[in-house]
């Protein structure tokens, strides 16, 4: 790949900025068919489940999957209205944000030398979102203005194109090859690079606890540009991008 110049760095978070090996996603997706059981009245966790599953890999965002969900009249007929806020409290105040381990200070300190402009991009709820990043100690490299949630593109998310051009509105219209995109998703890799994109594809040490089974990282796709096992390879495989004038170079393009 010709080097190129970078101006911007779109990070997902949740099995990228922490790895799915911790166990945190399986614990959170976990959560979801308890919340559909306390809040929207389903008569178990079982049959909750089967609806959150069907949906999820339609919409790829919880919030999106249950709201539709109940458009199209699989949830109890005198379930409340689910709303996204209501989503991002449970999980903010109900999940046990210590399986992400200690503070990444090391890919703090990385990121803070980057000359880039740096975004969170994440398909959760915000409220939940801001609490991950904060236990990771990475929330004041984007703050509250670079920071995007499923409730700032709604009713889109990722890999929908109508998402990612949101926030690329949003954040000054950087031209889209001058746009970097670290995901563990092939789907919203795939929806990354169609806009021009370069993208990173953080495998992750485990299979183990991934929802979308069939959205597994795959290095052989011709989307991804580089891929690595964890975001603590970033710098190391990309130095470019802590040039005075970052570049997208990868030392090794593992496919």
């Amino acid at each position: 790949m010709t080097p190129s110049p970078v101006t911007t760095l779109i990070f997902d978070v949740d099995d990228t900025l922490y790895d799915v090996g911790t166990g945190f996603t399986a614990h959170r997706n976990k959560a979801a068919p308890k919340l559909m059981v306390e809040k929207y009245k389903f008569p178990s966790e079982e049959e909750a489940q089967k609806v959150k599953a069907e949906y999820f890999s339609k919409y790829h965002a919880i919030a999106k999957a249950l709201k539709m969900a109940q458009l199209e009249g699989k949830f109890p007929e005198d379930a409340p209205e689910v709303k996204t806020e209501d989503i991002a409290t449970f999980w903010a105040e109900g999940l046990d944000f210590s399986m992400l381990g200690p503070p990444k200070t090391e890919l703090r300190e990385q990121l803070s030398k980057c000359n880039c402009t740096l975004v969170a991009f994440s398909n959760g709820p915000r409220k939940y979102v801001k609490r991950a990043l904060e236990t990771m100690g990475l929330f004041d490299l984007f703050g509250e203005e670079r920071l995007y949630a499923v409730d700032d593109v709604m009713p889109h998310c990722k890999p929908e194109k109508e998402a990612f051009e949101k926030i690329l509105k949003n954040i000054g219209n950087p031209r889209p090859e001058t746009c970097v995109m670290v995901e563990d998703s092939m789907k919203n890799i795939r929806g990354a690079k169609a806009l021009g994109m370069k993208t990173v594809l953080i495998r992750g040490s485990s299979e183990n606890g991934r929802i979308l089974k069939d959205d597994k990282p795959n290095s052989e796709d011709p989307a991804v540009d580089c891929s690595m096992a964890s975001i603590e390879e970033f710098f190391t495989m990309l130095p470019g991008l802590l040039d005075a004038s970052p570049f997208f170079d990868p030392v090794v393009v593992d496919k």
